[in-house]
């Protein structure tokens, strides 16, 4: 079985390409995204190092993190990315993501995450999905929250963070939860 390409409704969900660089720097060096990132600015340098760090990862290796590339399917493009860090020898996982400003709010991520979260959940059979966001993060917040994730920690000032101390939220769902929730909404979950 192939874990990739990923087709939904509107995206493709697939590895990173060469020809992904050029507007994978521009969109992670836009101040809107970097905001709540561990850069302040990113260029093509970052970008290829990237690059060459993504290149050889197995998607699933424990203790990595890999990056998946969201592409509309009407028009092309990259116009960003969910990273899922495996851990705890593949029992767990963490997410995290970055989309370009010109296409958030508009329902991309939502799909994106809902349908890596299925892949992890029904297709490699996970059993926990993490996520730390930043407390003023709100549509990181209000993403995960419409996702199923409950919020199971603040943790105040934990974070030296672009010169202050900030606070973070750490979210998780499980799969039983998430399997239930999906039966009882009558969703097939292996579409």
């Amino acid at each position: 079985m192939s874990i990739f390409p990923r087709i939904t409704s509107r995206l493709i969900l697939r590895p990173f390409l060469d020809r992904d660089l050029a507007e994978f720097a521009v969109y992670r060096n836009h101040p809107d995204v970097a905001r709540y990132q561990s850069w302040s600015t990113y260029d093509m340098s970052d970008a290829s190092t990237f690059f060459e760090q993504q290149k050889d990862l197995v998607f699933g290796s424990d203790e990595t993190w890999f990056q998946i590339a969201i592409e509309r399917r009407d028009k092309g493009g990259l116009i960003g990315d969910v990273g899922v860090h495996f851990f705890d020898e593949g029992r767990q996982a963490e997410l995290g993501m970055t989309f370009d400003p010109a296409h958030q709010r508009q329902g991309y991520a939502q799909e994106a995450v809902a349908d890596v979260i299925r892949l992890l959940f029904t297709e490699l059979g996970r059993h926990r999905l993490v996520a730390t966001v930043d407390v003023r993060n709100v549509p990181a917040i209000q993403l995960l929250e419409r996702q199923g994730f409950s919020r199971e920690g603040h943790y105040r000032k934990n974070i030296w963070f672009k010169g202050e101390w900030g606070d973070e939220y750490g979210y998780a769902l499980l799969n039983e939860n998430w399997q239930a929730k999906h039966a009882k909404a009558g969703v097939a979950l292996d579409e």
